[in-house]
C-alpha cells in the first residue's frame, strides 16, 4: 500500500460529549496511523466543558463539527453524512487507535468487497490505560448475527470501519436509541452485505467510571424493546432459521417465540423478559417443556434476581472493583447477596473489595506473566 495517491481516504469520526479529558489522546492515535490519507471529523455534541476549545486547537487539521446535544447516534449521523472518505471508521473520544488499525482494516475491506463493514478484537484498559484484559470478537456469517446478536453483543464500535455508501443505504443510526444505536445498525447493514473481523487487537478501549454505557437501567430496557421490535419486525426465521420447515403458521410463531425466549434466558440470563415471552407462547398452549421452562425462569428470578439486579448490581460492582473503586462496588454486591443469598458472586465481589490496592495490582501482574 504505498501508492498514496490510489488509496481511498479514511474519515474518522470521533463523536465526544464534555470528553475534554481524554479526547486529545483519541485524535493523537488517529494521526499516529501509519495510514494516509485520513480524514479527522470531531462532533462536539453540545459539550458544557473544553471539548471545543480542543477541537479549535488542532486548526485545519481537524474538521470540527458542532452541535445541540442529541446522543452518539446523532453525532455519528452527523460526522459520517459530513465526511469525504468512502471507507468511515468510529472513534469514542475515550478510546484509542494502534498505530496500524486503519491500514489493517482499509486492505482487509479491499481484500473482500463483499464486506459493508469490518471490526476487529480489542484490548480493555483504565483510564490510567493499565491493561484489563483482552477481547477476542468471534466472527458468525451476517445471515447468523440476529441470533448471535441476541445471545451476545461482540462488536465494539471503535474497532468497526465501514463502507460509507453501504451506511447511506442502510438510512444511518436510529437516533432514538441511546445504548443500542450500533447493534440495530449492525444489523441492518448486515441485511445488506457480509460482516468481516480482523483477529488482531487494534484498539484500546477504556472501562472508567464516566462513562455512559454503565448507565444500566436505561440499558437493560432499551435492550429488551429493540429486541422485540426486532422479532416481531424481521420474523422468527430470520433468528432462528430452523422454525421455517413448520408448517403450521400459529405453531411455527410459538416455537420461534420458545427459541427466542430460550436464548435470552441462557445466555443473557434476561429471566424476567424470557417469561414475558413464555406467557406469549402460551397463548397457543403449554406443553410440559413450557411449563418447565416458566417454572425455572420464576425460580431464577426468586432466588438469584433478575436481569435488572445483574447489571444495577452485581455487574456495576465488577466493573468499580476493576477501577478501583472497592467501596462503592462493596456497597452494591453487598445489597444484592443481602436480597438474594444464593448470589455467590455477589459475595466474592464483596470480599475481594477488602483487598488492599496494591495487592491487587501484583496479582494482575503475576496473572499476565503465568498467560501463555
Amino acid at each position: 500500500m504505498d501508492q498514496t495517491a490510489a488509496l481511498p481516504l479514511v474519515s474518522v469520526v470521533i463523536p465526544v460529549y464534555n470528553g475534554a479529558n481524554y479526547l486529545r489522546e483519541a485524535i493523537e492515535s488517529v494521526f499516529a496511523q501509519t495510514y494516509r490519507p485520513i480524514e479527522v471529523i470531531v462532533v462536539d455534541d453540545g459539550s458544557s466543558d473544553p471539548t471545543w476549545e480542543i477541537i479549535q486547537s488542532y486548526g485545519e487539521r481537524v474538521c470540527g463539527v458542532r452541535k445541540a446535544n442529541g446522543g452518539v447516534a446523532s453525532a455519528l449521523n452527523a460526522g459520517i453524512r459530513s465526511a469525504r472518505g468512502e471507507l468511515v471508521a468510529w472513534l469514542s473520544h475515550d478510546d484509542i487507535f494502534l498505530p496500524d488499525k486503519l491500514v489493517r482494516q482499509v486492505r482487509f475491506l479491499a481484500e473482500h468487497p463483499e464486506c459493508g463493514l469490518c471490526y476487529t478484537d480489542f484490548e480493555i484498559v483504565t483510564a490510567a490505560k493499565e491493561h484489563l484484559a483482552f477481547i477476542h470478537a468471534p466472527w458468525y456469517p451476517a445471515s447468523e448475527l440476529p441470533r448471535r446478536f441476541l445471545r451476545d453483543m461482540h462488536i465494539n464500535g471503535s474497532t468497526v470501519m465501514l463502507r460509507k455508501a453501504c451506511f447511506l443505504k442502510v438510512g444511518g443510526f436510529d437516533e432514538r436509541l441511546a445504548h443500542t444505536q450500533d447493534l440495530e445498525m449492525w444489523l441492518r447493514m448486515s441485511e445488506q452485505a457480509e460482516v468481516g473481523q480482523l483477529a488482531e487487537v487494534l484498539i484500546q478501549s477504556r472501562s472508567h467510571s464516566g462513562q455512559g454505557s454503565l448507565n444500566f437501567d436505561y440499558q437493560i430496557t432499551e435492550e429488551h424493546a429493540l429486541f422485540r421490535e426486532l422479532f416481531d419486525r424481521l420474523g422468527p426465521a430470520r433468528f432462528f432459521p430452523e422454525v421455517a420447515t413448520i408448517d403450521d403458521p400459529a405453531r411455527r410463531t410459538a416455537e420461534g417465540w420458545r427459541r427466542f425466549a430460550d436464548d435470552v434466558r441462557r445466555y443473557r440470563h434476561w429471566h424476567r423478559f424470557a417469561l414475558e415471552q413464555y406467557r406469549i407462547c402460551a397463548q397457543s398452549g403449554l406443553t410440559p417443556q413450557l411449563r418447565w421452562n416458566i417454572f425455572s425462569s420464576a425460580a431464577a428470578i426468586f432466588l438469584w434476581g433478575d436481569e435488572r439486579d445483574s447489571l444495577t448490581l452485581a455487574k456495576r460492582a465488577r466493573i468499580l472493583l476493576s477501577l478501583g473503586q472497592p467501596q462503592t462496588a462493596r456497597q452494591l454486591s453487598g445489597a444484592l447477596f443481602v436480597g438474594h443469598p444464593l448470589r455467590l458472586d455477589a459475595l466474592l465481589i464483596w470480599l475481594a473489595s477488602w483487598i488492599p490496592a496494591g495487592m491487587v495490582g501484583a496479582l494482575k501482574k503475576i496473572k499476565r506473566r503465568l498467560k501463555p
